[in-house]
């Protein structure tokens, strides 16, 4: 499937779930021997020098013996130096190109040809050609993506869970006998208070141990979410042991119910402001944007594929919501569409529980617009009625 580039050809992707969907489309294209071009460049690196290097690469290809291998890297080559002449330097981020002629079957082929600027930096140079294209350094962009940790603490339980993508899991829970607190009557009240503590202690002790050992493994951990009922939490960070490396990463120190998954989703809810670079948190603003038009403003959204893309046709849309579970070929093709009309577009990752909603209750897409709706509807009307 073959998508409209945007008018300067390259293709800005800004988060997980585009460069995902990017991947996965990229993956799907096979060449005839190896005739498919990857080529990423690091800002460093003058574009000057890459042209220089790719019109070495077209001589070298002359030697090719089959004809139509030799067709085809020349002819992509040729196609990229012409797309790339007159440039000084790649953007900041550096950029990819994935070029080549898509076998469809034998003697049939199609042109494919895209420029992708990442959501991290590129720092190295390569040049392959290959039956594929090589998505390795997009992926792990993707496996280096922002992490963050969870712990919520409760007496004698805890759960620690990381927070990546549009998606979190819990890792590891721990659990230690800790008596409740209560007033022992006679001589024993505070012999059994200092057991108590004591054991509250060691168990704040073994929690950290597992916090150390999980998260001083993440490199990418961004930031550390501290949860639970009543003073636990705090008791757990004052007593526990953490890591000096991990304490400076805590970023908030939130109520949560109790120490299970509901604690965890609860810590997120309640730190959203500290965990605001979050995929999953920015994708439940996200769809409470969408819920807040549908309820309060529903002159102002339409939903469903056809009512969508005219919008975006018609310049009408002032933001589109899709859901990534339509698959990356239908988020690709909104993604572009909107590129052209300088639109946004918010991919919903399918980890997200409102996901769901999205799909059940508005098809996958939505558009917010910056006309009523009945203008739209107009629009469609006139439009309908001239091509008759």
């Amino acid at each position: 499937m073959s998508f409209s580039r945007p008018p300067n050809g390259v293709y800005w992707i800004k988060t997980p779930v585009e460069l995902r969907a990017f991947i996965n489309l990229l993956k799907k294209f096979r060449g005839y021997a190896t005739t498919l071009i990857t080529l990423y460049i690091n800002s460093e690196r003058p574009i000057p020098d890459v042209v220089n290097l790719l019109r070495s690469e077209w001589s070298t290809a002359a030697n090719i013996k089959d004809k139509t291998t030799r067709t085809h890297v020349q002819d992509t080559l040729e196609r990229i130096i012409n797309n790339l002449k007159g440039e000084a330097k790649a953007p900041e981020n550096g950029m990819a190109v994935f070029a080549g002629f898509h076998m469809i079957n034998q003697g049939n082929y199609e042109w494919v040809y895209y420029v992708v600027v990442p959501p991290q930096p590129i720092y190295t140079f390569k040049y392959i050609c290959d039956t594929a294209f090589h998505t390795e350094i997009l992926e792990e962009q993707l496996r280096a993506g922002v992490v963050y940790g969870i712990v919520v603490v409760e007496r004698g339980e805890a759960v620690i869970a990381l927070l990546k993508g549009g998606q979190w899991e819990v890792v590891k829970t721990v659990e230690f006998f800790v008596p409740n607190k209560h007033s022992a009557g006679g001589q024993s009240a505070n012999r059994y208070k200092r057991q108590t503590e004591h054991l509250a202690e060691t168990f704040y002790k073994v929690v950290a141990e597992e916090v150390n050992k999980i998260f001083l493994q993440i490199p990418t951990l961004k930031g550390i979410i501290v949860a639970g009922p009543g003073p636990t939490k705090e008791d757990f960070l004052e007593e526990g042991g953490l890591d000096y490396r991990l304490k400076d990463k805590v970023l908030a120190v939130v109520s949560a119910c109790c120490a299970n998954e509901y604690g965890v989703v609860e810590a997120i809810k309640n730190a959203q402001e500290q965990l605001k670079e979050s995929e999953y948190v920015h994708a439940k603003e996200v769809m409470d944007r969408v819920m807040y038009y549908a309820v309060k403003k529903s002159d102002y959204i339409v939903y469903g594929r056809d009512r969508v893309l005219k919008a975006l046709e018609m310049g009408m849309a002032e933001a589109v919501v899709v859901a990534e579970e339509l698959g990356e070929d239908v988020v690709l093709e909104v993604i572009m569409k909107a590129e052209e009309k300088g639109v946004k577009v918010e991919v919903v990752p399918r980890g997200v529980e409102e996901s769901k909603t999205l799909m059940q209750a508005f098809g996958g897409y939505v558009a917010l617009l910056s006309t009523p709706v009945w203008v739209l509807e107009q629009q469609i009307q006139t439009q309908a009625a001239e091509a008759q």
